[in-house]
């Protein structure tokens, strides 16, 4: 427990350090504080402390959590993006200790601690701190209700069925930071009634589902009286025609092209899905890239193997303009193959019962129900890439377990060596 304590501190100490450092070793901070995202979301927040109104300058695409919390910071220590990177460095510090726990519980705090290390030092986790992101909320949500979910099926008893409420309000809170994560949900709830073994898994999934429920609610029935219409946290036409369109490059190229052909004719974009409201003018960009999509699925199929490459890549830059910077960086991608190939080999290892679990059910069936639910994650983050766009920051949902996953290779592989 003393090497927990004092890996503890040093990881503490980095990435608070780097949180209050983050502008003067960043490059793209460097270049512009408010990189991409952070202007809007620093334009939003400012704009509900100074007016009390929530701005949609994106459209219904930015779920509210985080421009929430933005705006708490702004409201208590005034316009200040480096209170926000602190509060940033604590968050991050708590995703960290939700893979620690989770690492710890399912195999050993040797494990969980060579996984939090390489965590804290993982170059995507630990750039994301600087940027005014969602992704920053988003990850300690994402890991705590997986680390709760998880030890609610290892504990199995009928103590860990309040669990679930708790659940049900961080996965509504990510729904609410992350709009694309809402029907991950209904997946977590599925995964419970196949996964729990006691016969409170029935109360377990209502519990959960209804908490989550709760929790989205007050702002979708904010979003109805402000707009007449059921919107589900956020709507995603606009953002699925602007990764696939005709000059679509796998990411989020800036901006839509000026025509496309439909239907046999020329259509101008802008004109198509000009509307008076933000949710019919959604709906008909969704419309329009769905028919391009149908009148051309072989080019809409190369845009899925973009989509994926990029997402493959060790710096897969969404924005062209810092495409020469990651064309700069190739020669990292060979080095984040390896590492990707022995995560996926240490995750086998895993599923072959090389690390043994102990719990009510035994190691074989609670490794194939945890598996189930990572595996369950990875397809709902693979299927997200694949719809609209990718890149590193699509992936990072998925980072905190490639790094367990890596950490479970190179033990397995030293087992190997040894014996061998």
């Amino acid at each position: 427990m003393r090497t927990a304590f004092w890996l503890w501190l040093l990881i503490v100490g980095l990435r608070l350090g780097y949180a209050l450092l983050a502008v003067h070793l960043d490059p793209f901070l460097r270049r512009d504080p408010l990189h991409g995202d952070a202007k809007v979301h620093d334009h939003i927040a400012w704009t509900l402390v100074l007016e009390g109104r929530y701005v949609y300058e994106k459209g219904l695409q930015v779920a509210p959590a985080y421009i929430w919390l933005m705006a708490g910071v702004y409201a208590l220590l005034g316009r200040e993006p480096q209170a926000v990177r602190l509060v940033n460095g604590l968050l991050g510090l708590l995703a960290l200790l939700g893979l620690w726990v989770m690492s710890r519980r399912l195999f050993n705090e040797r494990v969980a601690n060579w996984t939090v290390a390489l965590a804290a030092v993982h170059p995507h986790l630990l750039m994301i701190t600087g940027w005014l992101y969602t992704e920053n909320l988003m990850l300690p949500l994402l890991i705590w209700s997986i680390t709760l979910s998880v030890g609610g099926v290892v504990d199995g008893q009928n103590r860990s069925i309040w669990r679930w409420v708790l659940v049900g309000l961080l996965l509504g809170l990510l729904a609410l930071t992350r709009a694309s994560f809402l029907p991950f949900i209904l997946l977590v709830a599925l995964w419970l009634v196949w996964a729990m073994r006691t016969n409170n898994r029935w109360r377990s999934t209502a519990l959960l589902l209804v908490s989550a429920c709760l929790t989205i609610a007050p702002y979708v029935a904010y979003l109805y009286g402000r707009f007449g219409h059921f919107i589900p946290i956020g709507l995603g036409g606009y953002v699925f025609l602007w990764a696939n369109n005709p000059e679509a490059d796998g990411g989020f190229k800036p901006g839509l092209p000026a025509t496309m052909v439909v239907g046999g004719k020329v259509v101008e974009v802008q004109q198509a899905i000009a509307a008076p409201n933000p949710v019919e003018r959604d709906r008909r960009a969704l419309q329009l890239a769905i028919r391009w999509i149908q009148e051309n699925p072989g080019a809409f199929a190369r845009l899925l193997w973009l989509k994926t490459r990029l997402s493959l890549s060790a710096f897969g830059l969404q924005d062209p303009s810092n495409r020469r910077l990651a064309m700069a960086l190739r020669g990292a991608d060979l080095l984040y193959w390896l590492y990707l190939l022995m995560a996926v080999y240490g995750f086998i290892g895993w599923g072959r019962w090389a690390f043994p679990l102990t719990g009510p059910t035994g190691s074989t069936g609670l490794t194939r129900l945890i598996g189930g639910l990572l595996l369950l994650l990875a397809g709902w983050v693979w299927l997200l890439i694949w719809i609209y766009a990718g890149g590193s920051r699509p992936m990072l949902p998925l980072q905190p377990y490639l790094v367990l996953g890596f950490v479970l290779g190179c033990q397995k592989l030293a087992q190997r060596l040894t014996k061998g």
